[in-house]
């Protein structure tokens, strides 16, 4: 079941999200808005603080939420990008679910998909967490008997290993060095 405005106004303001804006309670979401930190692996420095970025056409970069988010054991959340931006080419890429009982800043992961360099800049509106209700509360959750590698980050936050999916320091063309 999707939670709706009264609900998010409740959890909002009593610390599930800070700092908590009434203004970004939607019908069935919350407005999230872009933080300061920025990680973009085609730059250099490749991580940095700025209060805006031009990410360019086919450009790619990790951010993270101004907002801190603490959800409960039994609530889950799927974070949406701005159906506005998605009309200018701008994209999510792929991990939008929050797991329940998730504290800690959400990294984003933003790519230009356009024609045209994009500004991004902090406090920007550019996503919606939608929460859903669980049947029940989960046995483990996330956070608990040591699960879950990103709970309490803050800030824009790398994946916690690459051992599933390492990086090719090579071309695929070229044979790798013995």
């Amino acid at each position: 079941m999707v939670k709706p405005d009264h609900w998010i106004k409740k959890w909002g303001s009593e610390g599930g999200v800070e700092p908590f804006s009434p203004e970004n309670v939607n019908p069935a979401s919350y407005d999230i808005t872009l933080g300061d930190h920025w990680i973009c692996p085609t730059r250099d420095p490749e991580e940095f603080h700025a209060k805006e970025l031009v990410l360019f056409p086919n450009e790619v970069v990790l951010a993270t939420t101004a907002e801190v988010i603490a959800l409960p054991r039994d609530v889950v959340g799927d974070l949406k990008l701005k159906s506005s931006l998605g009309r200018l080419w701008l994209n999510h890429s792929l991990s939008g679910w929050i797991d329940c009982n998730f504290q800690g800043q959400v990294t984003l992961e933003l790519q230009n998909l356009g024609p045209y360099p994009r500004r991004l800049a902090t406090g920007m509106r550019v996503a919606q967490i939608v929460f859903y209700q669980m049947e029940t509360p989960p046995e483990v959750a996330y956070g608990e008997k040591g699960t879950g590698h990103y709970q309490g980050q803050r800030g824009t936050t790398r994946a916690w290993s690459e051992e599933f999916f390492p990086a090719l320091r090579h071309s695929a063309r070229e044979k790798p060095e013995e």
